[in-house]
């Protein structure tokens, strides 16, 4: 790792735990006002886990920061099955079925509303939309995609029967369907043609992937001085349109065609803020004399455009948007148990933390769009009915409410630690999975 990897380290460390204690504190706060209107009393409001950093009190509840941010807590009169209580009516365990469900809820429910809430001001206030189309513009070599046939240029219309809207879209399908072969409608030259693709899976994140690039704008990043290029007049933030009367799908596309050129004359289209221009030049052999380049340094640009909505289509886009975030959990969950992906496909906190910082390098709009993504799943994830988890305390709930009285306290107690180890054991692999991909995040 050099010296910019150790930075980014530094970087992404405070920043995303920021992000993560905030998605805490955000759930916490759910279960600790409801708790509250409910006359339960509250002993500790904990962000983190751990030896308390910096602690105050307030009448009967202390607030604290505690040293591991990986989670939080509050802690109720009466609500551990381990400890006795006192049967006051203040505890926990003394309320009704209702009133104890209404307080397990309130944590994802504040996750899920917080969620909606960003999303709702956010898409009020504008958000950049991409505006290219579903066509290939670079086809990995190696990838399943060229294994299938794809080629730069070609436009998906559907994949296994569904229409295809967007590339994000496009890689998450691919993603949970894992190595099954899948049917993609294209369109090729005017001609529509049938292929066959079989995603292969990545042995870095544990899902699948096919090696295709969505067509975007190549722009010149830099030209290198005395090199065909500048002497040509190419500058800097030009678009490349064509060579030739070839269309340059991509980066690397565009360094192939220079390269075939083998040195001879190349017509170049450019778009710039006077209008389209061709420049002809003559590649030179590099360096090494292995290839033949025009002397830029090309980059992509996602073309996009900024479109803010009125109040109801903003509500109707954040609950359809959220919708999609809190269903995906089940998908992914689904793929994994049938071995679309792989369990080291999931990420812990060291993870999501580098996601974070890593949204945020990317601008506002997406750290605040990840931001939402996150309390959604962490919304979702607590009301699945799992020991430890606030969906596994509903579940408790509702067999009481059936039986009539609750599981003994030792039944709970059990259920609990058991539900403990495993999820000790989860978050320890997904953890050690983080650290192994360190090094990919840092480039």
């Amino acid at each position: 790792m050099g010296l910019t990897g150790y930075w980014s380290l530094i970087y992404q460390i405070p920043v995303g735990l920021l992000g993560l204690s905030f998605m805490v504190f955000i759930h916490e706060l759910g279960h600790f006002s409801i708790a509250k209107w409910a006359g339960v009393k509250v002993h500790t409001f904990s962000i983190g886990f751990g030896k308390k950093l910096i602690r105050f009190k307030r009448g009967d509840t202390e607030y604290c920061l505690s040293a591991i941010p990986f989670g939080g807590y509050v802690a109720m009169a009466g609500e551990n099955p381990d400890d006795g209580g006192y049967g006051n009516t203040d505890e926990f365990r003394q309320k009704s079925i209702p009133v104890r469900a209404a307080i397990a809820v309130g944590g994802p429910l504040a996750n899920i509303i917080f969620a909606i809430g960003t999303l709702f001001v956010l898409y009020q206030l504008g958000v950049e939309e991409p505006k290219y189309s579903m066509v290939v513009g670079e086809v990995d070599p190696d990838g399943a995609g060229a294994k299938a046939g794809f080629q730069s240029g070609d436009e998906i219309l559907t994949l296994a029967g569904d229409e295809v809207k967007s590339w994000e879209t496009f890689w998450q399908d691919v993603a949970l369907q894992g190595g099954k072969a899948l049917p993609v409608h294209i369109r090729r030259d005017g001609r529509d043609l049938d292929l066959t693709l079989v995603p292969e899976m990545d042995p870095r994140f544990g899902i699948s992937q096919v090696g295709l690039v969505g067509e975007m704008k190549v722009v010149v990043s830099k030209v290198m001085p005395g090199k065909p290029a500048a002497l040509a007049g190419l500058l800097a933030g030009d678009t490349l349109l064509r060579i030739d009367s070839t269309r340059i799908p991509s980066a690397s596309a565009l360094v192939e065609m220079v390269n075939g050129s083998k040195g001879r004359p190349i017509d170049v289209t450019v778009r710039r803020p006077g209008g389209e221009q061709t420049l002809t030049l003559s590649p030179i052999r590099d360096e090494s004399g292995e290839r033949f380049i025009m002397g830029v340094y090309p980059g992509h640009v996602v073309p996009t455009e900024v479109v803010s909505y009125g109040p109801v289509a903003a509500l109707q886009k954040s609950v359809a948007k959220n919708w999609e975030f809190g269903t995906m959990v089940f998908k992914t969950f689904g793929s994994i148990l049938t071995g679309r992906i792989q369990l080291k496909a999931l990420s812990g906190p060291v993870g999501i933390i580098q996601m974070i910082a890593g949204s945020l390098r990317q601008g506002l709009q997406k750290f605040l769009e990840f931001i939402a993504l996150l309390n959604t799943n962490l919304g979702v994830l607590n009301l699945l009915p799992l020991a430890i988890t606030d969906g596994g305390l509903l579940l408790f709930l509702l067999i009481e409410a059936i039986r009539r009285k609750p599981l003994s306290l030792r039944v709970q107690g059990n259920i609990n630690r058991v539900g403990l180890a495993f999820f000790l054991s989860l978050f320890l692999f997904v953890t050690f999975q983080d650290i192994l991909r360190i090094p990919w995040f840092l480039n």
